[in-house]
């Protein structure tokens, strides 16, 4: 079961971060790259590891992520069907009105 929070998010990124950081200072320290492309070859490789080391954070930030954009999702569907509500209503009170309107010109 993966766990869902709000520190999900935050949770991944600190993570992540401090295994980017810990790459590029054990390529600092141990080998002749410096500079970007240090940085770069620190983020290749800690991507990687990434991959399998925060497998679980990576699924509780996604359930996290998900749950937020699927409530933002349910809010713009409610508000649309509201608005569509109030247009039919609006509609069908304009065709009762001209089918009066058409009554009275009958009779008139």
């Amino acid at each position: 079961m993966v766990k869902s929070s709000g520190w999900a998010i935050i949770r991944f990124t600190v993570l992540r971060v401090l295994l980017f950081g810990g790459i590029w200072l054990l390529l600092q320290l141990t080998t002749p790259l410096r500079g970007l492309i240090a940085a770069v070859v620190a983020l290749l490789v800690s991507g990687v590891i990434s991959t399998v080391v925060l497998n679980r954070q990576r699924a509780a930030m996604g359930v996290s992520l998900a749950g937020f954009f699927g409530r933002i999702n349910a809010r713009i569907d409610a508000s649309s069907r509201a608005e569509d509500e109030a247009d039919d209503l609006e509609r069908s009170g304009k065709g009762e009105q001209e089918a009066q309107a058409e009554s009275v010109d009958k009779n008139e």
